[in-house]
């Protein structure tokens, strides 16, 4: 799932003029020019702005005349300022466009009931692409999108391919209206966009001469298509009305593994680059060792699962040097089924190289049960599963339970089935808060957080 989710706007917001201002940062060159959160921000230098994107495209300049509305009433204001500086404007995203197609391995329908309203949008917008890294499939945009695009240069955009024959791709899509991807991917990077693609590899459908072909076609667009990430189709225990899909095992993982190994070093002989990734799932799956986080590039795809262990187990292992001195208390470390094994190996080393004399970190690996035991990832967890988890495990009083920002919507404390932070503290008795899901950062965490406060309590 997207980091950042959907938006959703109201009618009123979507119909009323201007853009809605919902917040306005301290000291910036817009509360100093005396706009407040609550006017409706209408045009930048006589560019009337449609959605975030333009505020952005249009603040860069250092000479701004701002239109703004308070209660009705129409303002002006001009504001000089660096080129480099924001006005410190605030806005929602852009009202979603929803998706014209019908995967049937689409999350949205697999999805059980009670989970927050947003999760259940299914969208395909360009604008939330450029953004937020949000993955489309070009089967709704207009003559005036791609106008937009290649004038604003939105790059990068991150697109579905999924197989790139016409006939094969429309079957996945379930859209017989779905354009030819090839003739749109070449006019977006012809126009300067760098795309990155994904293909949610499904066994039967498009793999084998399918894959090869998706490939080598991306391939001959390069630089321009700047990477190609494969993922394995996730299936949850709610697919109720939908067609079996097959679930993919160790065995048929380590197959794909190798075929993708060969095209990689294809592509680095064919372009000097690896250019084709498989998603860190395989490699879970198959049992098999990652790579050297060298060979992921300069990781392209990382909010698409790619390299993200490899890249945790880099910081861990040098970020875990600067911290030499006791926890003031012990943290029980909230992951998914897949990830425990290399968290629980990296908390050994962190262990041993430590001379407290005393377990400090240990690893709580959740299954979930509201998705379903085949959905191992820790960003999906629910806070019912881990209460669960907790409950049908035995952890020393006092422990401190750390749930990784992955896990929660952005900017909140609550979990994909509408749960929170305060609500897995209640239930477990345990402190609960939500820690950083880097590497890097968590182990800064620890350090600012709790090797100081044990150094204060010892001094004091």
């Amino acid at each position: 799932m997207e980091a950042i989710e959907a938006h959703d706007q109201t009618n009123e917001s979507k119909t009323s003029y201007g853009l809605l201002i919902k917040e306005v940062f301290p000291d910036s060159p817009a509360v100093l020019a005396g706009i407040e959160a609550g006017d409706r921000l209408v045009s930048i230098n006589g560019f009337v702005l449609r959605d975030l994107i333009d505020l952005e495209f249009c603040q860069s300049d250092s000479e701004i005349l701002v239109e703004y509305r308070r209660q009705g009433q129409s303002h002006q204001v001009e504001i000089e300022k660096d080129p480099d500086t924001s006005l410190g404007i605030v806005v929602d995203p852009p009202p979603i466009r929803r998706c014209p197609n019908d995967c049937e391995f689409c999350f949205v329908d697999q999805m059980p009931e009670g989970a927050r309203k947003s999760l259940y949008i299914r969208d395909e917008d360009y604008r939330y692409s450029f953004l937020y890294g949000n993955f489309i499939t070009l089967t709704n945009l207009t003559e005036k999108d791609y106008v937009r695009i290649l004038e604003q240069r939105l790059s990068p955009l991150y697109i579905s391919v999924h197989a790139t024959p016409r006939d094969i791709r429309r079957k996945i899509l379930k859209n017989e209206k779905a354009p030819d991807i090839l003739p749109l991917l070449r006019r977006l990077s012809e126009g300067g966009i760098t795309l990155h693609t994904q293909v949610v590899l499904t066994p039967g459908v498009n793999d084998q001469e399918v894959l090869e072909r998706t490939w080598r076609d991306l391939l001959d667009l390069y630089p321009g298509v700047g990477s190609l990430a494969v993922v394995p189709v996730g299936l949850t225990a709610h697919r109720e009305g939908l067609p079996d899909l097959p679930l993919i095992d160790s065995e048929y993982a380590a197959k794909m593994l190798k075929i993708l190994s060969s095209m990689q070093k294809a592509s680095i002989e064919n372009v000097g680059d690896p250019f084709i990734f498989p998603a860190d799932e395989w490699y879970v799956l198959s049992g098999r060792s990652f790579p050297s986080l060298s060979r992921y590039g300069d990781l392209p795809q990382l909010g698409n699962g790619v390299g993200l262990v490899p890249l945790f187990q880099r910081q861990w292992k040098k970020s875990m040097r600067a911290l030499r001195f006791p926890l003031s208390k012990r943290l029980v470390l909230v992951t998914g089924m897949a990830f425990s094994p290399y968290l629980r190996e990296l908390t050994a080393l962190f262990e041993k190289s430590r001379k407290s004399g005393k377990e400090e970190l240990t690893v709580l690996p959740v299954v979930n049960r509201y998705l379903g035991p085949t959905v191992t990832v820790a960003g999906l967890l629910s806070s019912r599963d881990i209460i669960a988890a907790v409950r049908e495990t035995s952890l020393p009083e006092g422990s401190c339970l750390c749930i990784p920002e992955i896990c929660l919507r952005d900017g909140t404390d609550i979990l994909i089935d509408d749960g929170s932070i305060g609500e897995i503290a209640g239930e477990t008795g345990l402190e609960t808060v939500a820690v950083p899901s880097s590497a890097r950062e968590f182990l800064l965490w620890i350090r600012e957080t709790l090797e100081e406060g044990a150094l204060k309590e010892a001094s004091a």
